[in-house]
């Protein structure tokens, strides 16, 4: 492989940052649920019979890996990520759903290289795309911005970032008017010294806002709007000893603030994902496990409005790497399990604050299948998917892998 892989979508920094930090949380982050709308909006929920359905990737399917997904209605869908090509350099991936079958476009990339962790689709011709590219001389890799106009994607420059220092995108939101954010980490050398980074479009360029320099280590990896002009930023801070502590910022004007979240003594914690059906209404996933990194369990917190409270939920050996709004005031986030044949396995939260497990698509097309990224669809029909959910089949590490799509609704695709 060009790249050494791991679950989720962080990239080569923090993949290295967690191996030198024996007392870190293990975690695969990915791109924000935010992708997807901000603010729910009243529709149906889970329909009875609806289960997930595995769908057929653009291809050729062999060693892709989604990372991002974002809809903006039934025939109108993005899928992003990466495939590693016949010289074993990565190229990036963009694919797009049209109501039938999910279709790839062309992505330039950097000189045709790159790797797409996040997407935003603000409008049929307007769709933004995050990530990285890797600049092999400097042994760095650089922040990726792709823009699809309706006819075809382009690079868009980011701001540059010190030559040592690595930049990894990894969510999208839109911010105020017509402005989109993107959040995710720097890194020295690709590897130390991690600190979280933002960046805006205000329609005609990318500026750097970042937070104030953290006391320690950390990194951001979801991104949400609260539907009232306001940002969350969610991630990992690292303690001295390198344990892993969630990290939250809000910015409502021009700076970031950090705001407090519950952390259990003892073990690592992260948060990977975050999605906000109203400024009071705030939700982020993640997970938490002890010091060995065995015994992984789903952490959920959520925003009300004055902290951040810790929410129960189902018992999964496992992480959650993505949450989006079911469109009737409950949610979906989705994961992937430790040691099983199909790690991939999504918690549905109904209005009435009821949790349940639901299982992913069964059989030859769902198997070792992992979930990275998740999105509600608006005004999604009576027969057809209601939510899309993208990973890959990776984790089991066998090679070659294959891209995973899977709708949950009442059928699929026939694949």
């Amino acid at each position: 492989m060009a790249r050494t892989r791991m679950r989720g979508a962080v990239g080569r920094a923090a993949r290295a940052l967690r191996r030198r930090r024996a007392a870190a949380l293990v975690l695969g982050l990915v791109c924000a649920a935010a992708a997807g709308p901000a603010v729910a909006v009243p529709g149906p929920g889970p329909r009875a019979g609806a289960a997930w359905h595995a769908w057929r990737a653009a291809g050729p399917e062999r060693n892709e890996e989604l990372r991002g997904v974002t809809a903006r209605g039934p025939e109108d869908a993005w899928a992003v990520g990466y495939r590693e090509n016949a010289k074993g350099v990565d190229v990036p991936v963009a694919e797009r759903f049209d109501g039938k079958a999910w279709r790839a476009t062309r992505v330039p990339g950097h000189a045709g290289t790159g790797e797409l962790d996040a997407v935003l689709a603000r409008g049929r011709a307007d769709v933004w795309a995050v990530g990285s590219w890797d600049d092999a001389p400097a042994h760095q890799d650089r922040a990726l911005a792709q823009h699809w106009d309706g006819g075809r994607w382009r690079e868009v420059p980011l701001p540059a970032e010190p030559a040592r220092r690595s930049a990894y995108p990894l969510a999208l939101a839109p911010g105020r008017g017509g402005e989109v954010w993107a959040v995710g980490v720097t890194a020295e050398d690709r590897v130390a010294a991690p600190r979280p980074l933002a960046y805006r479009w205000d329609g005609k360029r990318w500026t750097s806002l970042p937070p104030a320099k953290p006391k320690g280590e950390a990194l951001f990896s979801g991104l949400a709007a609260d539907g009232a002009g306001g940002l969350w930023a969610v991630g990992v801070a690292y303690g001295a000893r390198g344990e892993g502590r969630p990290l939250a910022a809000y910015r409502n004007g021009a700076t970031w603030r950090s705001v407090p979240t519950p952390h259990t003594a003892g073990r690592g914690e992260a948060l990977d994902g975050v999605t906000a059906l109203a400024p009071d209404d705030v939700w982020a996933v993640g997970a938490s496990s002890p010091p060995d990194g065995a015994g992984t369990r789903p952490l959920v917190l959520h925003w009300g409005g004055t902290g951040w409270t810790r929410e129960r939920v189902p018992d999964v050996a496992g992480q959650l790497h993505a949450v989006t709004p079911d469109g009737s005031g409950g949610l979906w986030a989705v994961g992937e399990r430790e040691d099983a044949t199909t790690p991939a396995f999504s918690l549905h939260r109904s209005a009435h604050g009821t949790w349940r497990l639901v299982p992913p698509a069964s059989g030859a097309d769902g198997e070792g299948a992992s979930f990275f990224d998740v999105t509600r669809v608006p005004g999604a029909s009576a027969v057809g998917p209601t939510l899309w959910a993208v990973g890959s089949t990776l984790p089991r590490l066998n090679p070659p892998w294959r891209p995973v799509i899977q709708g949950y609704g009442t059928r699929g695709s026939g694949v």
